[in-house]
Order: C-alpha cells, then sequence, then structure tokens
C-alpha cells in the first residue's frame, strides 16, 4: 500500500470516527467495510528518514491474524465442530467485543461533551433572561424604592409633630410666682377597687384653693363608689383633713400623689404622730438656703420653658396641627370592658338558633318549586280546541287565533276571555285520553272550590249620558251634539270602583238561570257537582266576604280592591271532569251575553284558588288579577304564595317551638341583664343611661328582642288556633255549606313572619360586629365608620331634594309611555335602576335627547358625586380618628385573656392559688 492509500484510509476511518450518531453505521458492519476497503489495515505504519519520506510496513503475521477475524459471525455455534475453527470463532467474537467497548467509550466522550456545551448553553439562556426579568421589573423597583421613602419620610415627619405637639402641649407657661409660696397643679390618686389586685391611677387638676373634700368627692365620682365610704392617705399613710388644702397635704419635695382607701372601723382615738400629720402646714421658710431660691431644679424648669412665644407662625407651618390643637384630650375608651365572654356566647347561640329555626322551618328551595308547580299551569300559553297542543309553547308572537295567550301575556279583553274559557277549565277538569293536558291534580290536591270574583262599576242610565263625567261633563255634552247627526254618542262610565260608583244591583237574569241550573243538577251526587253553592247574580258586600269566606283585599296596578262583589265558585274535583267542563262553558257564556263581565264596567276580575302538595307539606293560596281600566287595556297580575295553616302539630314542629322558647328566654336575658350592663357602664363613665338606647348595641338589642317576640306571639295567634284537619274540612266543603273559602291573608303572614326572623339575624349581625371591638384595629375602623356617618347623613338630606326632582320629572316625561315611570314610586325604582345601568330602552324611543341628558346627570349626582363625596368624608374620618386616638392597642397575654374571660371572684381565687404556690416554693 502506497502512501496516497493509507492516508486516504487514515481520512476515512477519522471521517467514520467523528460522523453525527445517526451517520454512524453499527460497530461490526462498520469494520467489515474497512477490511472490504483496505484487507491489509492491521500493518504498522511507520515514519522513517528525516526527509520526511513515508514507509509503511506491512505485517504478515498481522494480515493473517486479521484474516482470521473474517467469518460469518451469524453462524449457529451448534454446527461448529472443529476446534480450530471454534477458536477462531472465540477470537473473532472477542475482537468484536473490543471493537464495541471501543465505540461505546468513544459515544460516551461524545455524550459528556455535548452535555457540557448543553449546560453552557442554558447557562447564557438563564442570564439572558436574568437581565430580561431585571428590565422588565426596573421601574417596579424603582417605583417600590420610591414608596418607602416616602413612606419614610411621612414617618419621620409625623414623629416630628409629635415631638412638637407634645412640647406645646405638655409645657407649662411662664408664671410669675410668689417668692418662697409652693405651688401644686397636679396630684395623682391611686385606687385598688374591692376583690382585685390591679391599682388605677388618676391625675386631678387642681389649684390653690381645691380642698381635700372636693377631690375625695370628684374620685369617687369617677370609679362609682360612695364619699362617705372612702377617705384619702398619703404615700406615707397619713389621713388628710376634708377641710384641708390639697397642697398642704404634702411636704416640700415629697411625691403628690394619693391612696382612695376605705374607711376604718375603729374607735380608737388617733395617735399623736397621725395628729402631727394632718396639722395644715404653715408658711414656715425654715430649712430653705439664705440665698432664697427655691429648691427644685429651677435650670430644667427653664430648658422646658424655652420654646419662645411666637410658635403660632411655626404652627401654621404644620397643616392641620393648629386645628388639632384645639381639641380636646379624648378620654381613652373602656369599651372593652363591656364586652364580656358570656354576652358573646349568649348572642353565638341565638345566632345559632335562629339560623336552625328558619332554615327547618323553610327548607330552602321547598318555597320556590311548590309555588312554581302552580304557576307553570296557568303562565302558559294553550291551545283553541281543534290545534295541536305541540303548536303553542307559550311564546307572545304565537297566532294568536290558534292559541290563548298566557296569563302574563294577555292584553284584550278577547285575550281574558279565551283564558278563563280554555285554559282556566282545561287545568281542572282535562279529561283523561291521549293528547290530552295535564292538570294540578296530578302533582297537587285541589281543595275546595275555585272562585271567580268580578267588581263593576254603575251603567249610565241612557246611552251618552254623561251622568259620570266629573270633570269634562261639558266637553262631553258639546262633543255628543256634534256627534248626534251622525248618530253617534259618548257614554261615560266611573274610572275607578268608589262606594258611590260601585255596581250593587241583582242580576235578575243570571239568577234565573243559575236557579235553573243548578235544580236541572240537583239529582247527581255531591262528587258530581261542580257549580258552588254561591249566586253569581247576587252582590257581596266585602264585610260578609271576609267573615264567611276568608275573602281580604287585593292590590293590583291600577288601584286596591276589597273584598266585595259578584262571584261565583266551581268545584276543583269532581267525579265526571267531562260533564262539568262543558257546564263551565255554559256559565260563562251566559255571563258574557248578559255582562256579568262586561268590556266597559267591569274592573277587575280575580281568580283564587287553593291547592295542596304532599310532597313538599305546603299549601299555596293562588289569587290571578286581572284589571280592566276604562282605556280598554288588560293588566294581569298573580300571586302564589306557599304557607302552612298550623305549625304546632308534629314532634319536630314541637321542636322547633321550644326553640323559639330558648330564643324567647335568651331575649330576656338581653333585655334585662345586657341592657342594665349597658346602661350602667354608660353612667360609670360619666354619660347618660339612655345613651344605650340610641347607640347602635342598644337598637339592634331591642329590634331583635322585639322582633323575637313578636314573630312567637305572632305564630301562636295566627298558626294555632285550629288543626290542619279543620282546616282541610273547611278548604273541602265537602258538605257544600259554606262554599269557597280564601286562605290568602294567612299565606301573607306566614311568609311575613319570616320576613320579621330575617330582620332578627340582619340584627344579631350587627350586634356581633360590636363585639370585634375587641380588636384595635377593628374599634378604630368602627369609630371611623360611626364619625362619617354623621357627616354624610347631613350630605345625604342635601341630595334628597335633587334626586326627588329628578323623580318628579322622570313622571312627568315618561309617565305617558311606560309603566315603570307611571307613578312616583315606580319612578324612584326605574331612577335608581337607571344609576345602576339598567337603562330601559324605551326611555331612549321615547326622548332620546332628555333620556341621555337625564341619565348622565343622574349618574354624575348619585354615582360619581356622592360616592366620591362619602369616599372623602370616610378618609377624613379615619385620619381624624387615627390622629386623636392616643389608646395603645392591649396586648392579650395570658393574665389579660383570664381577667377577660372568667368572673372576678375565680380570678382572684386563681391568683391566690398562684401567689400561694410561689410563696411555698420559696419555702
Amino acid at each position: 500500500m502506497d502512501a496516497a492509500s493509507a492516508a486516504a484510509m487514515k481520512a476515512a476511518t477519522a471521517s467514520a470516527m467523528w460522523a453525527p450518531r445517526s451517520l454512524q453505521m453499527p460497530p461490526r458492519a462498520h469494520w467489515r467495510a474497512a477490511k472490504v476497503a483496505s484487507p491489509t489495515r492491521r500493518g504498522s505504519v511507520s515514519q522513517t528518514g528525516s526527509g520526511g519520506g513515508a514507509e509503511m510496513i506491512t505485517n504478515a503475521a498481522g494480515q493473517a491474524d486479521e484474516d482470521d477475524f473474517d467469518g460469518n459471525l451469524d453462524q449457529d455455534p451448534d454446527t461448529i465442530t472443529e476446534v480450530e475453527v471454534a477458536r477462531q470463532r472465540i477470537r473473532q467474537l472477542t475482537h468484536e467485543q473490543e471493537r464495541a467497548e471501543d465505540y461505546q467509550g468513544r459515544l460516551s466522550r461524545k455524550l459528556q461533551k455535548l452535555d457540557a456545551d448543553l449546560v453552557s448553553k442554558r447557562e447564557e439562556v438563564e442570564g439572558l433572561q436574568r437581565s430580561l426579568r431585571l428590565e422588565r421589573d426596573k421601574f417596579a423597583e424603582e417605583y417600590k424604592s420610591e414608596k418607602r421613602e416616602r413612606e419614610t419620610k411621612a414617618t419621620t415627619q409625623e414623629e416630628r409633630i409629635r415631638e412638637y405637639l407634645t412640647e406645646v402641649l405638655y409645657t407649662k407657661p411662664k408664671q410669675v410666682d410668689k417668692k418662697g409660696e409652693f405651688n401644686l397643679d397636679t396630684v395623682l390618686v391611686s385606687f385598688v377597687k374591692p376583690n382585685e389586685s390591679f391599682r388605677y391611677n388618676l391625675a386631678f387638676r387642681v389649684d390653690s384653693g381645691t380642698n381635700v373634700e372636693q377631690l375625695r368627692n370628684s374620685a369617687c365620682k369617677y370609679w362609682g363608689v360612695s364619699p362617705d365610704s372612702f377617705i384619702l392617705r398619703t404615700m406615707a399613710n397619713n389621713k388628710c383633713q376634708d377641710d384641708n388644702k390639697v397642697k398642704d397635704c404634702f411636704k416640700q419635695g415629697e411625691i403628690a400623689q394619693l391612696r382612695l382607701e376605705m374607711k376604718r372601723e375603729s374607735a380608737e382615738p388617733p395617735l399623736e404622730e397621725e395628729l402631727k400629720a394632718i396639722q395644715p402646714k404653715t408658711k414656715k421658710r425654715t430649712g430653705r438656703p439664705k440665698s432664697g431660691k427655691p429648691r427644685f431644679n429651677a435650670e430644667g424648669v427653664e430648658q422646658i420653658q424655652k420654646f419662645g412665644e411666637n410658635y403660632a407662625n411655626q404652627l401654621k407651618k404644620m397643616g392641620g396641627v393648629y386645628f388639632l390643637l384645639k381639641l380636646r384630650d379624648t378620654k381613652p375608651s373602656e369599651h372593652s370592658a363591656k364586652i364580656k365572654l358570656r354576652n358573646l356566647i349568649v348572642y353565638a347561640t341565638l345566632v345559632v338558633l335562629s339560623v336552625y329555626v328558619y332554615m327547618t322551618r323553610r327548607p330552602i328551595g321547598d318555597a320556590y318549586w311548590c309555588a312554581k308547580g302552580v304557576q307553570d299551569y296557568l303562565l302558559v300559553s294553550t291551545p283553541m280546541p281543534g290545534v295541536d297542543p305541540t303548536s303553542c309553547t307559550g311564546e307572545s308572537s304565537l297566532d294568536r287565533r290558534l292559541c290563548v295567550p298566557s296569563f302574563q301575556d294577555i292584553q284584550t279583553r278577547e285575550g281574558m276571555w279565551n283564558w278563563l274559557n280554555y285554559t282556566l277549565p282545561n287545568t281542572f277538569w282535562s279529561t283523561t285520553g291521549e293528547g290530552s293536558l295535564p292538570t294540578l291534580a296530578s302533582y297537587n290536591e285541589l281543595l275546595g272550590y275555585v272562585s271567580i270574583r268580578v267588581q263593576n262599576v254603575k251603567t249610565p242610565n241612557s246611552t251618552g249620558s254623561t251622568e259620570f263625567c266629573v270633570q269634562n261633563q261639558q266637553l262631553v255634552q258639546a262633543m255628543n251634539a256634534m256627534l248626534s247627526r251622525e248618530g253617534a254618542n259618548i257614554t261615560c262610565y266611573p274610572r275607578a270602583v268608589t262606594a258611590s260608583t260601585q255596581e250593587t244591583a241583582t242580576y235578575a237574569d243570571i239568577q234565573t238561570y243559575w236557579r235553573e241550573a243548578v235544580a236541572a243538577s240537583s239529582d247527581l251526587d255531591a262528587s258530581s257537582k261542580v257549580r258552588g253553592i254561591g249566586n253569581p247574580a247576587v252582590f257581596r258586600s266585602a264585610t260578609e266576604n271576609k267573615d264567611k269566606h276568608g275573602i281580604g283585599s287585593i292590590a293590583g296596578y291600577v288601584a286596591d280592591y276589597d273584598a266585595s262583589g259578584y262571584s261565583v265558585d266551581y268545584r276543583m274535583t269532581v267525579s265526571n271532569a267531562a260533564l262539568s267542563l262543558p257546564e263551565y262553558r255554559k256559565d260563562l257564556s251566559f255571563f258574557r251575553e248578559n255582562k256579568w263581565i262586561d268590556d266597559s264596567a267591569t274592573r277587575m276580575v280575580v281568580v283564587s284558588f287553593t291547592t295542596y302538595n304532599f310532597d313538599y307539606d305546603l299549601w299555596t293560596a293562588s289569587d290571578f288579577l286581572l284589571e280592566l281600566p276604562p282605556d280598554g287595556d288588560v293588566l294581569p297580575s298573580f300571586s302564589v304564595k306557599p304557607f302552612k295553616p298550623r305549625i304546632y302539630e308534629t314532634r319536630s314542629e314541637l321542636t322547633y317551638t321550644y326553640v323559639e322558647y330558648v330564643r324567647l328566654a335568651i331575649g330576656i336575658y338581653i333585655l334585662i341583664f345586657v341592657g342594665w350592663s349597658e346602661r350602667h357602664h354608660k353612667v360609670r363613665n360619666h354619660k347618660a343611661g339612655f345613651y344605650y338606647h340610641i347607640s347602635l348595641a342598644g337598637i339592634t338589642d331591642l329590634g331583635l328582642v322585639t322582633c323575637m317576640f313578636v314573630t312567637l306571639i305572632w305564630r301562636t295567634v295566627e298558626f294555632q288556633s285550629s288543626s290542619t284537619a279543620a282546616y282541610l274540612e273547611r278548604a273541602q266543603d265537602a258538605g257544600r255549606t259554606h262554599g269557597f273559602y280564601s286562605f290568602r291573608e294567612m299565606a301573607w303572614n306566614y311568609n311575613t313572619i319570616f320576613i320579621v326572623d330575617g330582620i332578627v339575624m340582619v340584627f344579631l349581625m350587627y350586634r356581633m360586629i360590636t363585639f370585634f371591638r375587641l380588636s384595635h384595629t377593628v374599634f378604630l375602623q368602627w369609630r371611623a365608620v360611626g364619625q362619617a356617618l354623621k357627616m354624610f347623613i347631613f350630605f345625604a338630606m342635601i341630595i334628597v331634594p335633587a334626586f326627588a326632582g329628578f323623580v318628579v320629572v322622570s313622571t312627568m316625561l315618561f309617565g305617558r309611555y311606560i309603566q315603570g315611570f307611571s307613578s312616583l314610586g315606580l319612578s324612584a325604582i326605574s331612577s335608581m335602576k337607571l344609576v345602576a345601568g339598567n337603562l330601559n330602552p324605551q326611555v331612549l324611543n321615547r326622548d332620546l335627547v332628555t333620556a341621555v341628558i337625564s341619565t348622565v346627570a343622574l349618574y354624575l349626582l348619585l354615582t360619581f358625586f356622592l360616592m366620591n363625596v362619602f369616599v372623602t368624608i370616610f378618609v377624613d374620618a379615619y385620619y381624624v380618628v387615627r390622629l386623636t386616638s392616643t389608646q395603645q392597642a392591649e396586648k392579650w397575654d395570658g393574665q389579660r385573656i383570664r381577667t377577660w374571660a372568667l368572673p372576678g371572684v375565680c380570678v382572684s381565687i386563681f391568683q391566690a392559688i398562684l401567689s400561694a404556690g410561689e410563696s411555698e416554693s420559696r419555702d
């Protein structure tokens, strides 16, 4: 092999060794390829000669050995029978193993190199990410640094202000005293309450004329003890006589401190030392230096009084400090002293019991689903006779010639008649069979009768009569005179049902028809008779309906209607519904022909019935009201109220009643003991006791106790008079003796009582907030809110006239077009909706410019202006409270918690045991 061939082979081997992993051949294939290219690769290559000539020396033995490695390695070893062939195979396998290990080593070294490159790249990427993060957060860090700097400056300024204030407030002005006269202006009085070990200190301001009796009376009044049972002693245990001056009770240089102690019952005369000690001090100047200078640190006093007289200019530089100096020193609040653990436990128990009673008496969702089951049968669109039931889905856009509109979509007299003629009877007396509509009786028990009651106004005596034209009588007469040529005229009907305009006459034709219809069905059994005992032709007064049928007044959109009117009753549960439905429609058709429900004279039609849902154990009193004002419109409204006629029958209901008795006992405890404690606390702090009743705590206590009394008495009177069986018998009227009976007022009472229970929870939650004032932070927030409300209530009174003006203007502008603005009350609600962003599209459709101006002005007045003013008031109140509240937060250590949680007797016993144990340990 020449030098060129050797160089080519070496280059090929190197390129194969450092080729990428994906391009390298397996070890065995690579070795075979190298063998084919150079069969003499085992030869040694050396370089000799200084001239750089290359000579390749081929080892014949090595070539022979290399040839020995050639062979078929895939041959089965079991077929080898010769020893030499086996040895050759072993050498081949050994060589193959060496090549594989060498190849594995090269791959490991390459993997290490790749890992090193990856680490360096990762470090480079992480460094770039850190640099990017630093650049991104540079402005935020600068803002935080500036914020910390501003806070530090503000803190330093506040400390400096407080130092100046301290120096101003506590520096005594220079006074010209008489030479040699001893002056005293402050005395410290100490007092230890009975059964307590804590010593209270109180500083009193005195002058040269204050005597001991005045000081003792003031101290006794402050701590709420009798002045006749206590005396004042100096720290040297000397009693101070009442007629002595306070300044004469102390020697020169003695600590001006007195102790308020209880008198000792002793008949022994005082000792000579005591008599000498209590004598008034004379103005002797013995014991003083010859120089006549007083015995006090004159240099220190001069240092204290070095503050110049021209301090007003300096105060003007500090905003708010001058006005802050005018505020009186607020007395530290003692609100935590009246917050007892027992009261917290009592109110927490009351909260648990109230939630338990409310949730068990009215489970969540039961009343809603019970009422919805009734509404879904009467508030849907139903098909006309002969129309596919699936073609009516209750949408208001349906073809009214084929479908009866839903109750809430009734707008015309014809729609009202179709609802009374098809939807209502199909709900109660639908015949069973394929394609029939479901009835309420499938899921509810229909109790007794369904009642249809109407109220009519009087009909004019003749056509074109102006009898009921109150304000426009002359105009109507003139128009009738003009229209008489064309054979037309105008007739006025009363606008509303009143005592003078209500129709009370008997309908003779209807009375005759009804008598014949009842006589025709007299041979039927009681379960087949659909008609009730009431006569629709005879007017019944409100008193009669109230006493005999339980009917009360009902409120509508246009007016409130009393219980009077013409009524007809139909039994909802009959044995043969196929016969009842035609009889009902026959009656309704005759009533329409004889103007029992007249398009001009009728003002109100109400359908009332009662059901019982046996799954929810709830009754429902349903009233579907149709108002017919003289403008030709129909205004539908409905009320479905779930209730229970009696709540004291089952064992669980009796348990709820006993829980209410426990609540009432807690309410009596709050009314007597908590009220007395709160009033006594006010008196101890030199305030009138009635301040408790006008505070939030007093209002909530009185409100929740009153509401608990009202709910218990109301439930007892209203829902314990008769049993459920008696009410059921009264509603069913199986004997056909009294007819329809309404439970509307009972349902209203049942639901209103739960509203009062909700008010109890409101009072309780606000009362619980008062206990959180044990936290100093909550106490400051509490005071800030109270301070802000005083100013905000005054400011809100200024906004009320402006809002009232918006309500009046909105009523005048949109009341003719939109029902939500038809009255002042509805306009107020709609205006608040405008502020909340719930803009009625009809407002923009009617008057775009006025609507936009009103909405923007109302938003600026209430939302923007009022809200921002309240925020300003609250921030100002918070800073005032923070600056003027010098009371430090209490540290709730073990001793403080024991003193707060345990009664005074238990604390004294605990301290006695603890002191005894300490004394034994010392012994």
